[in-house]
């Protein structure tokens, strides 16, 4: 047992409930956060998705006669599990079950048996993807296709959500390992390539109509590819981005049915497309830095702009859904700006379109293109 000053810590142990229901009997990995005493056991697998975990102990059949030696020791007794740690210590039990207490804050805002069921493809996870694939993961999006074939590097943790220890990692990679922090029992794909490069059956097996496709490539051609795919399928898209020191960002979706798509949205942008200052997205691998004649902005500013774009996913994924009410379906067009700051200083010119700072647009309408004879 611990002692901290006078106060002795009792040793807490948080548990699947699992390993009492199935009376599982093995080893046991996760973490002992010394100071508190606490240990927190994540899964059974040693080959986990996790990083960082350790093997605590183990959990047998009987209590053992002897003290442990080291580690945390599980047995039953008339049917229920307990711990004792290394000094034959009895434990405080914390027993948790993931659906009920991970997304406990949700009940009654988000159904999560429903939400569990639904899926994300995200195409591009830098900046932007990996705020809304951690925050989707939170909400209680249980599937996620990721794809990203850029590596994490020093440059991009001021603005990303992953950090130093994930250096070196593919992006992808390293925002599933997040994902799982948040629900182990999240289903992850990833595909460490551009999505042209996917192969056409990992859509296949993952895409579904309660999936949304969610665009922060580094082009809108990586958009365009991810568009067909969701008409192919019938899934929702949304395509974020920011502009110039991110002062502003866009947001564009679509659902499958009655409403123009992304191709007909690039048609409708024209020549403004062409504005490569303000309406390229950024994405700061070296080569595109070496080209670029804007600055990246600051994570505050991309994170406002995601964060009603994620809004936005969770009414679209949930729009089928009567008893959840709705927050911005209905009420953004299908194009909306978001204003940072309209100040010319770090906006330039074009930051006097908007009135106000934090200004959000609900009133720019998309065309269809016209259709070819």
């Amino acid at each position: 047992m611990i002692t901290l000053g006078k106060r002795k810590i009792k040793p807490t142990v948080y548990f699947p409930l699992e390993l009492e229901k199935d009376k599982y009997v093995g080893k046991i990995y996760g973490l002992h956060i010394e100071n508190s005493n606490h240990y927190n056991i994540v899964t059974t697998k040693s080959d986990s998705s996790y990083s960082n975990l350790i093997e605590l102990g183990e959990v047998v059949e009987n209590k053992p006669t002897n003290n442990p030696n080291k580690g945390l020791i599980g047995y039953f007794e008339n049917d229920c599990i307990q711990f004792i740690d290394c000094e034959g210590v009895v434990c405080k039990k914390e027993p948790y079950s993931l659906k009920l207490d991970i997304f406990s804050r949700n009940v009654g805002i988000l159904e999560s048996d429903m939400m569990l069921k639904t899926g994300a493809m995200l195409v591009g996870c830098g900046s932007v993807g990996s705020l809304v694939a951690l925050e989707l993961a939170k909400a209680g999006v249980g599937r996620f296709l990721l794809i990203d074939n850029d590596i994490l590097g020093y440059h991009n943790i001021c603005r990303h959500q992953c950090g130093i220890l994930d250096v070196g990692k593919y992006k992808t990679d390293a925002v599933k390992e997040r994902i799982l922090q948040i629900n182990p029992s999240a289903h992850v794909v990833t595909q460490n390539m551009t999505v042209q490069e996917v192969p056409l059956n990992v859509f296949d097996e993952f895409c579904d109509e309660n999936t949304i496709v969610i665009g922060g490539a580094d082009n809108r051609e990586g958009d365009l590819y991810a568009n067909k795919i969701a008409k192919e399928v019938g899934m929702p898209l949304m395509s974020i981005g920011c502009w110039e020191r991110a002062f502003a960002g866009e947001i564009f979706y679509c659902l499958p049915d009655g409403m123009p798509d992304y191709e007909d949205f690039m048609y409708a942008l024209g020549d403004t497309s062409g504005r490569v200052n303000q309406n390229r997205k950024f994405y700061t691998n070296e080569e595109e830095l070496e080209k670029a004649i804007f600055e990246p902005g600051i994570s505050v500013d991309i994170d406002f702009v995601t964060v009603i774009a994620i809004k936005l996913a969770l009414d679209i994924l949930n729009r089928n859904n009567p008893n959840y009410t709705t927050r911005l379906l209905g009420h953004l067009t299908q194009y909306t700006l978001i204003c940072n700051t309209n100040n010319p200083k770090i906006g330039g010119d074009n930051a006097e379109i908007f009135s106000y700072p934090l200004q959000v647009t609900t009133s720019i309408e998309v065309p269809y293109a016209p259709k070819e004879e």
